[in-house]
């Protein structure tokens, strides 16, 4: 992943609002508009806000169905972003490299 996508996302998903609202979304695999605003004590304004930040950061997907717009979570996009994190246990020593060093330590 790029560092410039990285850094979009994780901006994205430090608004603890934003993050809720992945969670949400992906626990219900899609929601449209109006079952977000049901979640979440926001005007539907402050919502649409918070989904486009989403969407341009690439973590979630909004298409069109009819008069609504059906949001999902871009699950690709978001296991990139997390195995940047944390890449997973076993990883090779060539692979190792490929996450972010953890409290500003570099890695050896």
């Amino acid at each position: 992943m790029r560092d410039a996508q990285f850094v979009k996302i994780a901006k994205a998903l430090a608004d603890a609002t934003r993050h809720r609202m992945l969670v949400e979304i992906r626990a219900a695999g899609e929601l449209n508009c109006s079952q977000v605003c049901e979640r979440f004590p926001l005007s539907q304004p402050t919502i649409s806000h918070h989904i486009k930040i989403l969407s341009e950061a690439g973590v979630i997907k909004v298409r069109k169905d009819g008069q609504f717009h059906v949001i999902s979570v871009d699950e690709e996009t978001l296991g990139a972003f997390a195995a940047d994190i944390a890449p997973a246990v076993g990883d090779s020593e060539s692979t190792a490299g490929r996450g972010r060093p953890r409290s500003g330590v570099a890695k050896p």
